[in-house]
C-alpha cells in the first residue's frame, strides 16, 4: 500500500477521527500531572495496543514481520516524544507542525501510535479509533492539541520514510519446493499446501543497517565434516519428539523459547522499563531500541537464511543417507519436538533476535549483568506467556537460547551460535549510531 501525502492523509477517515477526537475532548479536565511531563504508562499502554493489533491481523503476521510493524509504530512514538522532550537524538528528523512548547507527550504517543497502526492495519481502524478517542478523553486538556499534531506528524514521517522499503514484496523464487538435494532446504513433511515464510524480509531495507547482508556470516557446516556429524547426532538424540535423553527441564526450556517473539520481546522490554523506573522518554526509547534493533537482526538473519537455504534437521536426519558423510545415520521416521517453521535453517532466528534483545538490555542498563526476567511458553502453547525465567547475564541468556533450539529439534548448535553472534553484531553496530543522547 502506498501512503498518501500529508495533505491527502488528513482528508481520510483516519485524520478525520483524530480531529473529531480533539474537538470532543478539548475541554477535558486537567489533572495534577503537568502535560509536559508525560507518563511512562502511556508508552506502555500503546505498546500493548500495538502488539495486540499486530497479533490480531488477518492473515496472521509472522514473527519478524510483526517486529517490523512494531518498529513502524515505536519509531513514530520515539520521534514524537523526543521532538517534544529532547534528551535523545530522534530516529528520523521531521518538522513539528506546531510549537512544541507545552505540547502533551502523552497525546503525542497516542496519536503517533494510532496513526501508524490505523494506516498499516486499516481493517482494525474502527476499533483502534474507539480506543484512541477514549484514551484522549482521559488526558489533560493542556497541550493536547499540540501533542496530537506532533504525534500525527511523526507517524506520517515514518510512513513516508518507509514507503517502498520492500515490506511484503512479491518474491518469485520458489524457495523450499525441492527437489530433494543434499544440504538444501525443502519444506518439512508433510509438504502439502506450504509456502516459504516471509522471504521478502531477506531483501527489505533495514531500519538502521546499510544493507541486509552487512553482517552476513560465512556458510553453514560442511555436510562431510566431523563437526556436522557430531551436531547431527546431538539433534537426533536431544531434539527428537520421542527423545529418551532429553530431560524434563530441557524440554521445558525448549518449549519456553517457542513463545511468539512479538509478544515476548515487547513484554520483556516493558517489564525492564517498569522495573527500572524509566520515565516516558526512556520507555519510548527502550521500546524503539528493542523493536528496531531486533527487526534489523531479523532482516540480517533472513538474508543469510535465504542466501544459504540450508536444510532443516528433520530433512537432514531423515535423509542422512544422501549427505555423503559416513559418520551420519538416517532415521526416516525422526520428527522434532516442536513444529519446524517454513523458512531455512541457518542461522537460527531465535539466536539472532534474543542476542540482539540482550544487547539492548545491556545498553540500557550499562552492564552485561542484566538480571532480567523473561516470560515464555509452557507446553506448546506459543501464543500465551505463562511462565517466567531469570537471566543474570547476557551470556546466560544467549547460551540458553542456543540450547533451546537444539533441544527443540529445530537447529544445529552451530546455527544457534552463529545467530547469536549475528544478532550481537547488528545490535552493537546500530546502538553505536542510533538512540544516542543529544549531548
Amino acid at each position: 500500500m502506498k501512503p498518501p501525502g500529508t495533505a491527502a492523509l488528513r482528508l481520510t477517515g483516519l485524520a478525520t477521527s483524530i480531529v473529531l477526537a480533539i474537538a470532543a475532548f478539548a475541554g477535558a479536565s486537567t489533572t495534577a500531572q503537568s502535560a509536559s511531563e508525560g507518563s511512562a504508562a502511556t508508552a506502555i499502554d500503546w505498546n500493548i495496543i500495538a502488539v495486540n493489533t499486530v497479533r490480531a491481523a488477518t492473515p496472521a503476521v509472522f514473527q519478524v514481520e510483526g517486529l517490523i510493524y512494531m518498529s513502524y509504530v515505536q519509531a513514530s512514538v520515539y520521534d514524537a516524544v523526543t521532538k517534544i522532550e529532547g534528551r535523545y537524538q530522534p530516529y528520523h528528523h521531521f518538522r513539528a507542525p506546531v510549537d512544541k512548547a507545552g505540547a502533551s507527550p502523552d497525546a503525542a504517543v497516542a496519536a503517533a501510535s494510532y496513526t501508524a497502526l490505523a494506516y498499516y492495519f486499516p481493517a482494525q481502524a474502527g476499533t483502534l479509533g474507539t480506543t484512541y478517542t477514549s484514551y484522549l478523553a482521559g488526558l489533560p486538556a493542556a497541550g493536547k492539541n499540540a501533542g496530537v499534531a506532533i504525534g500525527v506528524a511523526a507517524a506520517e514521517d515514518i510512513i513516508a520514510l518507509r514507503t517502498g522499503d520492500g515490506r511484503d514484496a512479491s518474491i518469485s523464487t520458489p524457495y523450499g519446493q525441492g527437489p530433494l538435494t543434499p544440504g538444501v532446504w525443502i519444506f518439512a513433511p508433510p509438504p502439502s499446501a506450504q509456502s516459504a515464510q516471509t522471504p521478502w524480509v531477506a531483501f527489505m531495507k533495514p531500519f538502521m543497517l546499510k544493507s541486509p547482508s552487512q553482517f552476513r556470516p560465512g556458510p553453514p557446516l560442511q555436510l562431510t565434516s566431523k563437526k556436522y556429524a557430531t551436531q547431527l547426532a546431538e539433534l537426533q538424540a536431544y531434539g527428537s519428539a520421542t527423545s529418551t535423553v532429553r530431560t524434563d527441564e530441557q524440554t521445558n526450556i525448549a518449549e519456553f523459547w517457542d513463545a511468539n517473539a512479538i509478544d515476548q520481546i515487547n513484554q520483556t522490554q516493558r517489564d525492564l522499563d517498569s522495573a527500572h523506573g524509566f520515565d516516558l522518554v526512556e520507555t519510548a526509547r527502550g521500546l524503539a531500541m528493542a523493536n528496531l534493533t531486533d527487526s534489523d537482526a531479523g532482516i540480517a538473519c533472513f538474508d543469510a537464511k535465504y542466501y544459504y537455504t540450508f536444510w532443516r534437521p528433520v530433512t537432514a536426519i531423515q535423509h542422512a543417507d544422501i549427505d555423503g558423510n559416513p559418520l551420519t545415520t538416517a532415521d526416516p521416521t525422526w520428527t522434532p519436538l516442536l513444529i519446524t517453521p517454513n523458512h531455512p535453517e541457518y542461522p537460527a532466528a531465535h539466536g539472532c533476535l534474543t542476542s540482539s534483545d540482550a544487547e539492548v538490555a545491556a545498553e540500557l542498563l550499562g552492564t552485561h549483568r542484566i538480571e532480567i526476567n523473561i516470560l515464555g511458553a509452557v507446553g506448546q502453547n506459543v501464543t500465551t506467556l505463562t511462565t517466567s525465567r531469570h537471566y543474570a547475564t547476557v551470556e546466560d541468556l544467549d547460551r540458553q537460547v542456543v540450547n533451546a533450539r537444539v533441544w527443540a529439534g529445530l537447529h544445529f548448535r552451530d546455527s544457534g551460535e552463529v545467530g547469536v553472534e549475528l544478532g550481537r553484531d547488528v545490535a552493537d553496530w546500530a546502538l553505536d549510531r542510533y538512540f544516542l543522547p543529544t549531548d
